[in-house]
């Protein structure tokens, strides 16, 4: 083993070690509103660490991104009404308490907000994408020059064509004669948004889906311990007799206290954020076990590659992975006029990108027997909020033929896997042969 691996293990080692320092207990007292992470706010500004300087000689010349929405509105009207048709309820049959009414008047005040506007961006969401493009400049000025062109592609989702436009204007703003071309177009939602009749492989895997979405094995580890949590406490400060409403709690105590505990924190996404009511409602150690449930969840559906649902959503998203691999080699050998490519898409997408490049910071194959300890390894809050991203960025040298590549997760630098040549900066050749590894790996399971 070469020195410069060991190094890199070591460096990789001591990243997490760092990362970790904090329980996610003790991250989720500091933050409680980041919780449920696909619902909370970019809160990747809480863990900013400085990104390291290149290796002696080497400059950036090209950047790879796909980055997800921005926040946004609830993304379906039924989320929108649920919390507001549940209080009207309790409040007809004078069930609510002093508190209860409080949060009833908090729950109408988003309702009204909402109001025809599911899914769409918000204005926290577009100045979201404004600050990642702006520290992305900073970070690598030479990239965005006078007379440079960028070039973006986005879902037909209005919230990323709005996040696309965001990301774009800000550029602009640091740089006015920045060439910027932006594209919509349903020919590049394969690698866009890869849950489309446009990609052959989901409609080979429909069937597969549905099904894999049963009863699983982490399916029944995280009935099991949910089974043996009590989620009631919130209920008795709201309501003065909950049992007249049961009907319309999702099946038990513990849905209706889950989608209440993340309805309140999505309420952050446009803007607002009563920090006070949940810490009244919701005690510390329930907002940790809602977030246990959560986490596990999204980490088993869409990141692991040792469950049957996460294999079936990888396979789709092999046409990203070329498609970033085409346009970097492009730009590797002077074919390709841009110095950045940028994408703008979903959630389920990034996460399965950074399943397939099993990042040590962001792993993907271990043991989730122990639901608790397993959300301990993955933090769901550290790596898929709203307007989460991961950049590649490309960097040359005059004395050496080798390009290298490093790269940023929600702008932290994040380190594979494989020998690096300095800290988080590898050779392209053996990170591309990693990536066409992965996916001829994932798809053998």
């Amino acid at each position: 083993m070469k020195k410069s691996f060991i190094i890199s293990i070591f460096a990789a080692l001591f990243s997490v070690a760092v990362a970790s320092a904090q329980t996610t207990r003790e991250e989720i007292d500091m933050h409680p509103h980041i919780a449920m992470a696909t619902q909370s706010v970019y809160a990747a500004p809480y863990f900013f660490k400085p990104i390291a300087d290149a290796p002696k000689g080497y400059k950036p010349f090209y950047i790879s991104h796909y980055g997800r929405h921005g926040s946004r509105y609830e993304s379906r009207e039924i989320y929108r009404s649920w919390l507001h048709n549940v209080f009207h309820y309790a409040d007809s049959l004078n069930l609510l308490t002093e508190k209860g009414r409080e949060l009833k008047a908090y729950a109408d005040k988003v309702y009204d907000a909402q109001y025809k506007r599911v899914g769409e961006l918000t204005r926290v969401g577009f100045e979201q994408h404004k600050g990642i493009a702006r520290r992305m400049y900073e970070n690598f000025k030479p990239l965005f020059s006078k007379g440079a062109i960028i070039e973006s592609r986005s879902s037909v989702r209005n919230r990323c064509i709005m996040s696309m436009t965001a990301f774009n204007e800000s550029l602009k703003e640091c740089e006015p004669m920045l060439e910027t071309r932006m594209d919509v177009s349903e020919r590049f939602q394969i690698a866009m948004r890869p849950v489309t009749d446009y990609n052959p492989l989901y409609t080979q895997k429909l069937e597969l889906l549905a099904t894999s979405t049963k009863r699983t094995e982490w399916g029944a580890h995280l009935l099991k311990w949910a089974e043996n949590q009590s989620f009631e406490e919130p209920l008795s400060k709201i309501f003065t007799d909950y049992r007249p409403i049961q009907k319309l709690m999702k099946g038990s105590h513990f849905n209706f206290t889950k989608d209440l505990y993340k309805r309140l924190c999505f309420a952050q996404n446009i803007g607002w954020h009563d920090r006070t009511m949940i810490d009244e409602i919701f005690s510390p150690e329930v907002r940790h076990k809602l977030f246990i449930y959560d986490n596990y969840y999204w980490f088993n559906s869409y990141c692991s590659t040792s469950t049957q649902i996460s294999r079936t959503f990888r396979a789709l998203v092999r046409p990203l992975v070329e498609d970033i691999i085409e346009y970097a080699d492009a730009a590797v050998a002077g074919k390709n006029n841009c110095t950045a490519n940028l994408r703008f898409g979903h959630d389920y997408f990034l996460l399965e990108l950074l399943g397939v490049m099993n990042f040590n910071e962001i792993p993907s194959e271990f043991d989730i027997s122990d639901v608790e300890a397993a959300c301990e390894k993955w933090r769901g809050y550290r790596i898929i909020t709203m307007a989460s991203n991961l950049q590649m960025v490309f960097y040359k040298s005059k004395k050496s033929p080798d390009v290298l590549v490093r790269f940023l997760h929600n702008e932290n630098d994040v380190h594979l896997p494989i020998e690096a040549v300095e800290g988080p900066f590898y050779k392209w050749s053996d990170v591309r042969q990693y990536m066409l590894d992965r996916l001829a790996y994932l798809d053998k399971k």
